[in-house]
């Protein structure tokens, strides 16, 4: 039956969508957004028919939506929603609701970081955006955008940094406001103006006293022209010291990062919640990388976190200023037996939800470079993933060898009905999938027309005996992260800023069937690969059963996922993905023929409304199940847009507007090689500017 469904976070909401068959003369779809109050929004889309004003104002009434999904990005933080999916008929310029189909009503979302015993916050760190180079006046600069994310109060970084800040200072604040203490193990500290003043107490009226952190080092390595750096924040560390904080230093040596991002609230002088993720007390962490914070409100999860920090402190104790003798065998040894414990019986958050901490360096010594033991937290990583049923999402920084890309590629090598989607900030890395998928044994799907699993940039001929294939390219399941380029867009936009320092995407996340009853959230430092259970001070946590944490999760991958994967497409094929929307109801042959469902986005949207569909019988009789029984999809790229800035959907006319969404367009064939369909794309406005005044990306 006809379904719409939608989920969120405390970021954004996406809707979803299915008719279960072709609709004669439907155009696409307007997307109206219904508040709590009852007032009704069509949603802003600046896409075109051929031949109509590239700079009108526009929503998804005049330029429907030609695809089965949607991300609404003004939604306001705090707000509850629903949608209603109206599908239009008539002619470009001309369109009216199609006559004989009753539109569809989501369910009610409410934008919102509490998931108990949970709170998950997510940030806008994407400075490669128009937005961002809007709001700098049009021009890519690195030295302004840092000077102006260093100011607590700008705009820019309030902007980017969304509520990540709240999530990740909450239990200082319950502290000082509970004379409660924190135990806290961080990477990076460099916020001068204000983490760093939070975590002094400098700008409440907590005490320093109450503040015992292990920090870290971040070691550069020397180069041709500079020596190694063994301490990058030597300064900040001194300056948290003179604030009277009980600061452990844990300076590691080169090959070893102390990575953790956590911290414990003890009230009463008992351990309650602790704060974990991928966040670095960083003024870059918060605002230029993409970034997430999870507090888990259990006194059994955070007594295993305490456990772990009086483990590091006596590490640092034992070692007497010896850094060689940092990362002991007793701390491996008591990390190895802790992840095994908790793997073998994980701690019970009722309702059918399970967590299980892990920490790291949990093997005997350093990554060797032949022959690695698997790590006991990688081991159940590539477990979990090797058995996904419906689909596995993640984000990366750079996960080295032996990862979940590896892992997610052969899960996929062996199921090729798995949904598969991930970015990351690393480009030498994101040939693994790829890599990994051909080493599982991938076969082509019976459909090769649409459905067959290819990977881009792929050979098309043999290899000669002796000769050298080229690198293998990014699958279009796992894309690096990019940027808009001068050439790029056809001059229809700015240049956009790539990156500052060395992250884009930081996450270290996997989502795995999110829309199950046995989904599971990986996430915490861990950056995900071998390297970092054998060679750092990590933390890893497993959350299993806790559909609510998974669907926020996936939220955020897929949102992140979609707006890179644009760039990657505009720079794969700018020419497919500069083609207006179609003018006939043809596009709908990419996601369904007749009464035949054949889109693996379609088959995981029917999973999270809890709908059965029949794939065509082409595709090998796979059925998409409902949600908790752990159904299949098929695989395909999935559409990727454009992301606009975020502010309030009822401007009137005389605001500006936010920057066009795309969509990938038709199938592109390469020279003796399949790709993927490549979706329609909305071709984009003539230059311009974005009115600075935005939503405040909440």
């Amino acid at each position: 039956m006809p379904t719409a469904v939608a989920f969120s976070n405390n970021d954004i909401a996406l809707i979803a969508w299915t008719f279960e068959k072709h609709l004669d003369g439907c155009l696409g779809f307007e997307v109206i957004q219904i508040d709590s109050a009852g007032k009704e929004t069509p949603l802003p889309a600046l896409a075109s028919f051929a031949g109509q004003p590239k700079d009108e104002h526009r929503t998804t009434e005049q330029a429907p939506v030609q695809k089965f999904w949607w991300k609404d990005l003004y939604a306001q933080r705090g707000g509850t929603y629903k949608y209603r999916i109206v599908p239009m008929g008539g002619t470009p310029g001309a369109l009216t609701p199609l006559a004989g189909v009753a539109p569809l009503v989501s369910n009610t979302v409410t934008l919102t970081e509490k998931r108990p015993p949970f709170e998950v916050y997510f940030n806008r760190g994407i400075v490669a955006s128009q937005a961002v180079i809007h709001a700098l006046g049009d021009k890519a600069d690195v030295n302004a955008l840092t000077r102006r994310i260093a100011d607590p109060k700008d705009p820019i970084r309030v902007m980017l940094m969304g509520q990540l800040y709240e999530g990740v200072t909450s239990l200082l604040d319950r502290a000082d406001a509970s004379n409660g203490t924190v135990n806290a193990a961080l990477y990076e500290l460099n916020d001068p103006q204000g983490l760093e003043k939070r975590l002094q107490a400098a700008d409440h009226k907590g005490k320093p006293q109450s503040r015992h952190v292990i920090l870290g080092n971040e070691r550069i390595s020397k180069t041709k022209t500079a020596p190694a750096v063994e301490d990058a924040h030597a300064k900040n560390r001194a300056n948290l010291k003179a604030a009277g904080v009980d600061v452990i230093d844990r300076i590691l040596g080169d090959q070893r990062i102390p990575h953790n991002k956590f911290m414990v609230l003890n009230q009463n002088n008992k351990p309650v919640a602790v704060l974990t993720g991928s966040t670095n007390w960083t003024s870059t962490g918060l605002c230029t990388q993409t970034n997430n914070a999870l507090i888990v409100e259990s006194g059994d999860v955070a007594a295993r976190y305490m456990d772990f920090w009086n483990k590091l402190k006596a590490d640092v104790d034992a070692a007497h200023g010896n850094q060689n003798a940092l990362q002991s065998p007793a701390l491996r040894t008591w990390d190895h037996d802790s992840d095994a414990a908790e793997i073998a019986k994980p701690i019970d958050l009722g309702n059918g939800a399970t967590i299980e901490p892990l920490f790291s360096p949990n093997t005997k010594g350093l990554l060797p470079k032949k022959n690695p033991d698997a790590p006991v937290d990688m081991k159940r990583l590539y477990d979990l993933v090797g058995g996904a049923k419906q689909a596995v999402l993640f984000l990366v920084f750079d996960p080295g060898n032996n990862s979940i890309l590896d892992a997610a590629g052969m899960a996929l090598a062996k199921n090729p009905n798995l949904f598969v989607r991930g970015a990351l900030t690393s480009t030498q890395r994101a040939g693994n999938f790829a890599e990994a998928l051909h080493r599982g044994g991938e076969s082509d799907h019976p459909d090769e027309t649409n459905l067959h699993v290819a990977v881009i940039g792929e050979p098309g001929t043999p290899k000669k005996k002796g000769g050298k294939q080229p690198p293998v390219q990014p699958d279009y399941r796992s894309i690096p992260a990019g940027a808009i380029t001068a050439d790029d867009a056809f001059g229809a936009w700015e240049k956009e800023i790539y990156k500052i320092g060395h992250a884009i995407i930081h996450n270290k996340i996997v989502v795995i069937d999110p829309f199950s009853d046995n989904c599971t959230v990986i996430t915490g430092s861990h950056n995900l690969g071998y390297r970092a259970s054998h060679n750092n001070d990590e933390n890893m946590v497993i959350i299993r059963g806790h559909r609510a944490l998974a669907e926020a999760y996936a939220c955020h991958v897929l949102d992140i996922y979609d707006h890179y994967a644009w760039r990657y497409w505009l720079k794969q094929d700018p020419q497919i993905f500069g083609k207006p929307l179609e003018p006939d109801d043809k596009w709908q042959e990419r996601y369904i023929s007749g009464s035949d469902v054949k889109s693996p986005e379609m088959h995981f949207w029917l999973a999270a409304a809890g709908v059965n569909a029949a794939l065509s019988p082409k595709s090998g009789g796979a059925r998409a199940t409902p949600a908790g029984t752990g159904g299949t999809v098929p695989s395909k790229k999935s559409p990727a847009k454009k992301r606009p800035a975020k502010k309030p959907p009822a401007k009137k006319s005389s605001a500006k507007k936010p920057s066009t969404k795309k969509r990938p367009a038709k199938k592109a064939k390469a020279a003796k090689r399949k790709a993927p369909a490549k979706k329609h794309s909305r071709k984009p406005p003539k230059k311009r500017k974005i009115a600075a005044k935005r939503k405040k990306h909440r």
